[in-house]
């Protein structure tokens, strides 16, 4: 196949469109039944586990009571399909309709119902969500973002969404593009680090479409790949052919990555109704393809009920720019999370289109889709255009031509052909002008292999060294510096590990060991390129210039560094106001990476310094023609021509949830250039908020205007670039207000400074009158095992904002984890008085009742909750259960072991008032361990040794799972009851495997069942709060 056609189809068959309407865009308001989220946490996300995506805050309303709410749409149309954008929902397509069908190939729902399901809470579900940054929902999901829409030359039309991703501060665009000759649609996303440090990398493209039980998945490959990394085979897998929807009726929810083909496109297709879906992209701009289904039993089809009203369920096909969506572990693979350069800007194109009455998809292109099907010696031919195109259909066996024909194509005509070949004949299919192709031979398998089978010891220094990259490549950064720091002590002269410390003490604000590390490395390599341009960056922002452009000159004769290194220098010219030189490194930067924004940026303010108008106003086109929402460009046209309408064009395109964020950047990028009155010119225009009052004061120099920030609530200011450090050191020094070193103290703990952070909130003292600055000092202070401090900042928040159910919750759960359970229900029942109608603290309530004994109170209280959960969420059904179970115990206690049969029966119930369903094979050893007690008691013993073999065979195959591993070691007791120690021993050595072995659960099992007493103690003090765990003890005891 010609590949170079995919690339120049467009302009090679424009001719064959030219009596096509243009394709249409309007912008308006579609009024939607909406589920609404609301209740903003005032708390920081560094608090929770989420805190890798600080300084974004969650929200915690969800409702099953829905109300009209007007959002914004685009709608894009042109002859072919409709399409709808959400601007105001992460810029999502909400849909797209194949208008000759009337159906929609991307899933559209009927209603906006926000679940608890993203990072920061709020998702809906369907359309294409665009997910760049961390794994996860993208932290604007649900959130307005920037959006301009267009009418192009070529009579396409465009809508442009973008964001900038706080944590990590790079820019993301996507140009949805509906061209007028097409039927498909494209997405053209742009992505790109401004800043100086690597951040981490994560894309996938997320399209929904509805399932039913014909829908059959073409995704090319023959591996599988989990999120670990682990190999599987594709299409079988576990005895199942998993690319037929309705085969994926067992287990839990499926989400697999498909590798091993060179190809690129991936898809679904309905045969009863003779419809389909899918996407296109160049392998080697998304070679990431996977496909998600929620589980078909009640564990899936629950979340059917929560996302929708009426729409069905839906699966994802998703695109992504890595194999995987690589989640870190301690199994050996070689898939591994990815870093994002500094400087590097990402570019890429893709289509989604509809594909009908031709049976499948073996081959696409953007001109059109090809299936073929080989059948009693009947080779059966289709082809759907999405394009104009000129085709000739040949079909070969062997050297030989067996058919022939030439065709014209529109966009949507359907071809069929039938050729008779003999079932074990050789064939190839082409459709030469249309850059189809397939055969009897998969020639597109590649030999890349996705197993690690090289052996390797984990404790080797550059095992440790790989681990400390990983987590630095996924926002740890702590344990990032700890991994490192190990390296060293193994290696002294491990370099590669003194460069990626140097980068991590640059990112927290520490210059000085920031080149600590790095000199250290130049000492044993001078030409060392991470370890120069971070020397070289940090000697940049610490104001020594020379030392800055010597190193990073250094730096620029790596291909890795070289585009961003010249970009540095020419900031730093610029700075020194040589603009010639500026000039010429920034058109070096540019020589190797045309799209390096901060370079373009860096030409566009010489040429407005030097007066050049129109050279300023061309270079901002430049801009402008590659990123249509950047701001920077938008605010330089104002400064060259300070009038109402440059100034409106500025403000008007900053629609995102977040604008004061927005100008906050823009002013630093104009503090980076040393032009700190332009930066005030930008806070001039930007909304109130007490990080924006705190760069004028600091800027201006100015300590009397820090009475300002005071004067302001600290309710949502989360502080976290390193830049903000020495504003607010400067704030410290110059005001007493607690503010400033609660605010420094969070930009700290923001860079993972936790040391400093606890210094500053401690330097508070209890002058403060906000109850999250007490909760979060609790936590820091938890940390520190201070808990007497912790218990009066907790109370301590409650007494401040006693209507904020959170401050309850966190009482409460100190009083739980001290094992103060008496006290904990006390103030839980108050709590669940207060708020009645909050699922939150009702759920808290029924655990706190099963942890002071009040099993059928517990049970009472979780039959009046209406949970609506987030994803995996079993927390209510395990309260439930175990409230049934430890019952059950006391029955059995008495010798009633007929009635307490039926409180275990009970115990297996799914009620879906507790926000999960019924999954297949749920694991009920525990209630078929006490089921077998009974009947061992009432005689029946034939009964009871059933179900022991269950339980052991249940252990079998799923000893490594997560969820109830308590359970492995009623397996292990049974075992050894029976005398079957061999039997015993092997299950030991399974769950002694690495990766199992890991989770502390599994340690103490081990170490239990072995009579490890020294293991049991150190880990039953954590333990010993879980009442699973209590609950497994009493079954063992009896």
């Amino acid at each position: 196949m010609n590949r170079f056609l995919v690339l120049c189809a467009l302009l090679v068959l424009a001719n064959l469109s030219f009596g096509q309407h243009k394709s249409t865009i309007t912008d308006g308001y579609k009024e939607m039944l909406t589920y609404p989220y609301s209740d903003p946490n005032p708390n920081p996300l560094l608090s929770r586990t989420s805190f890798k995506i600080y300084p974004y805050h969650s929200f915690d309303g969800f409702t099953s009571v829905p109300c009209l709410q007007k959002w914004k749409i685009v709608t894009l149309e042109n002859d072919y399909i409709r399409v709808f954008i959400f601007p105001e929902l992460g810029g999502k397509v909400w849909g797209a309709i194949d208008k000759a069908t009337g159906k929609e190939f991307i899933y559209s729902n009927d209603v906006v119902k926000f679940r608890n399901i993203a990072m920061r809470g709020p998702w809906t579900s369907g359309g294409i969500e665009f997910n760049l940054g961390l794994i996860g929902h993208t932290p604007a999901t649900a959130g307005p973002v920037d959006y301009v829409t267009r009418e192009n030359a070529d009579g396409s039309v465009s809508c442009i969404v973008g964001n900038m991703d706080l944590p990590s501060r790079t820019q993301w665009r996507v140009e949805i593009r509906l061209p007028k000759d097409k039927a498909y649609f494209e997405t053209i996303p742009l992505w790109y680090n401004p800043t100086p440090i690597s951040q981490s990398y994560y894309c996938f493209m997320t399209g929904a479409a509805v399932v039913t039980d014909d829908l059959e998945f073409f995704y090319p490959g023959n591996q599988a790949l989990e999120h670990s990394g682990e190999v599987k085979s594709w299409p079988e897998q576990d005895g199942h052919i998993k690319s037929m929807y309705a085969n994926n009726a067992y287990n839990s929810h499926t989400s697999v990555h498909v590798v091993g083909e060179y190809n690129d496109f991936m898809g679904g297709y309905y045969h009863k109704s003779n419809f389909g879906f899918g996407h296109w992209a160049l392998y080697n701009d998304m070679p990431g393809r996977k496909l998600w289904l929620w589980a078909l039993s009640r564990e899936g089809e629950i979340w059917k009920d929560l996302l929708t009203d009426k729409h069905g369920q839906y699966m994802e096909f998703q695109a992504g720019r890595t194999f995987n969506q690589y989640a870190q572990s301690d199994f050996r693979s070689p898939i591994k999370e990815m870093g994002f350069n500094p400087g590097v800007t990402d570019q890429w194109k893709e289509i989604w289109f509809p594909v009908s009455e031709i049976g499948g998809m073996q081959e696409v292109s953007p001109m059109g889709i090809l299936n073929v099907n080989r059948e009693k010696g009947v080779l059966h031919i289709g082809i759907n255009a999405l394009a104009f195109a000129k085709a000739n259909v040949v079909v070969r066996s062997g050297n030989q031509v067996i058919f022939a024909e030439e065709k014209s194509f529109s966009p949507e005509d359907v071809y069929k052909t039938s050729v008779q070949l003999a079932d074990d004949a050789p064939y190839n299919v082409t459709v030469e002008g249309m850059d189809l192709e397939h055969g009897s031979v998969d020639a597109k398998l590649i030999s890349r292999p996705f197993k690690t089978t090289v052996p390797a010891d984990s404790a080797s220094v550059y095992a440790i060294y790989q681990k400390g990259i990983q987590f630095k490549e996924n926002r740890n950064y702590k344990l990032a510096k700890t991994n490192l720091k190990k390296c060293l002590d193994r290696d002294p002269l491990f370099i590669d590990a003194m460069s990626a410390l140097s980068e991590l003490y640059f990112r927290s604000n520490q210059p000085d060991s920031a080149l600590y590390y790095a000199n250290r490395a130049l000492q044993l390599d001078a030409y060392h390129p991470a370890a120069n341009y971070y020397a070289g960056v940090t000697y940049r922002s610490q104001g020594d210039l020379i030392n800055a452009l010597e190193t990073l000159g250094w730096a620029a004769r790596s291909v890795e560094f070289r585009s961003e290194a010249y970009s540095q220098m020419a900031g730093i010219e610029f700075q020194q106001n040589d603009y010639k030189l500026a000039s010429a490194y920034a058109l070096q930067s540019l020589d190797y990476n045309r799209f390096n924004v901060n370079a373009m940026a860096t030409l566009a303010v010489i040429s407005r310094k030097l007066g050049n108008q129109e050279q300023a106003k061309s270079r901002l086109d430049s801009i402008t023609r590659l990123d249509p929402l950047n701001h920077f460009a938008a605010f330089e046209r104002y400064l060259l021509n300070p009038d109402a309408a440059n100034l409106e064009s500025f403000k008007s395109r900053i629609t995102n949830e977040f604008p004061y964020q927005t100008y906050l950047e823009l002013a630093l990028t104009y503090h980076a250039f040393g032009l700190n009155d332009d930066a005030l010119k930008v806070l001039g225009q930007a909304p109130e908020h007490a990080l924006v009052a705190l760069w004028k004061a600091y800027l201006s120099n100015d300590k009397k205007q820090l009475e300002e920030v005071v004067k302001l609530s600290p309710s949502f200011v989360f502080p976290y670039r390193t830049e903000t450090v020495s504003a607010l050191k400067w704030a410290v020094l110059n005001n007493t207000s607690w503010k400033f070193k609660y605010f420094l103290g969070l930009n700290y703990w923001a860079i993972q400074r936790e040391q400093d952070a606890i210094q500053l909130f401690k330097a508070c003292g209890n002058e403060p009158d906000f109850a999250p600055f007490y909760t979060s000092r609790a936590y820091l202070l938890n940390k520190e095992n201070e808990h007497t401090l912790e218990l009066t900042d907790l109370q301590r928040a409650k007494q401040l904002n006693p209507e904020d159910w959170r401050n309850w919750g966190e009482l409460i759960g100190f009083y739980e984890n001290s094992g103060e359970n008496a006290v904990a229900l006390a103030l839980s029942t108050e709590a669940v008085g207060k708020f009645k109608d909050n699922f939150n603290v009702g759920l808290q309530h029924a655990r706190v009742q099963l942890n002071n004994g009040q099993y059928l109170s517990s049970i009472r209280t979780l039959q009046k909750l209406n949970i609506l959960p987030f994803e995996g969420s079993v927390q209510g059904k395990y309260i439930f259960e175990q409230a049934h179970l430890f019952l059950a115990i006391d029955l059995v206690k008495k010798g009633k072991y007929k009635e307490a049969i039926g409180e275990i029966g009970k115990s297996k119930d799914w009620p879906e008032n507790l926000g999960a369903g019924k999954p297949y094979d749920p694991d009920i050893r525990m209630q078929s361990y006490l089921e077998a007690i009974c009947y061992e008691k009432l005689g029946r013993r034939l009964e009871a040794k059933s179900l022991q073999d269950e339980i052991i065979n249940y252990t079998e195959l799923h000893y490594a799972e997560s969820g109830k591993t308590f359970n492995n070691l009623l397996a292990l007791h049974i075992l050894r009851q029976r005398g079957e120690t061999e039997s015993a021993n092997l299950l030991v050595k399974k769950l002694k495997e690495p990766d199992t072995y890991a989770k502390p659960t599994q340690q103490w099992i081990v170490a239990y069942f072995t009579n490890d007493t020294a293991t049991c103690r150190k880990l039953e003090k954590d333990l010993s709060k879980n009442a699973y765990y209590m609950l497994l003890k009493s079954a063992l005891n009896m």
